[in-house]
């Protein structure tokens, strides 16, 4: 046997997977791909627009004064009259409020019900639809009133904010 070398009873190792492991290969891709993206998504998620504070606990009403609600920027959508917003009246209020959403030059694009304390209004129907884009030094007027039969007229509030209109 000159220079040939034989080995019987052995058999040589194939350097090709079986297809379980080709299996789990595959599943785990598939499982960093979804691990993945929902951790891609999880940083997209976006933020509640205006959130609303919960009430837990009781709230002692307010003798001396009234809160009102502040908002830096509102969220609309582009060409819709009904939107989704609603405002809120604040439950430590003893009183009525009518909430109103103006433009910068006064035109008037809503007007709510009156909103009892710790209860909001219904979503905003606006009188006019409005183009994409930031309307800058709308006004948010609140009246308050009285939850008395005359509805006697209460100290209120106005507050500048942005309308983001997408």
């Amino acid at each position: 046997m000159s220079g040939q070398h034989e080995t019987h009873g052995k058999r040589r190792k194939r350097n090709s997977t079986s297809p379980a492991t080709a299996i789990l290969a595959v599943l785990l891709v598939i499982a960093i791909g979804v691990i993945a993206w929902l951790l891609i998504q999880g940083g997209n998620e976006k933020p509640p627009d205006n959130p609303q504070p919960e009430q837990t606990e009781p709230v002692e009403k307010l003798t001396d004064g009234i809160d009102l609600p502040g908002y830096k920027w509102i969220p609309l959508t582009s060409g819709k009259l009904e939107q989704e917003q609603t405002f809120s009246n604040p439950p430590q209020n003893f009183c009525w409020i009518r909430a109103s959403l103006r433009l910068e030059d006064g035109t008037v694009l809503w007007t709510s019900e009156l909103i009892a304390p710790g209860e909001s209004s219904a979503p905003v129907v606006l009188s006019q639809a409005l183009e994409p884009g930031e309307y800058k030094n709308a006004i948010l007027k609140y009246e308050c009133f009285r939850m008395d039969d005359d509805l006697s007229p209460l100290n209120g509030g106005e507050v500048k904010l942005t309308l983001k209109v997408k």
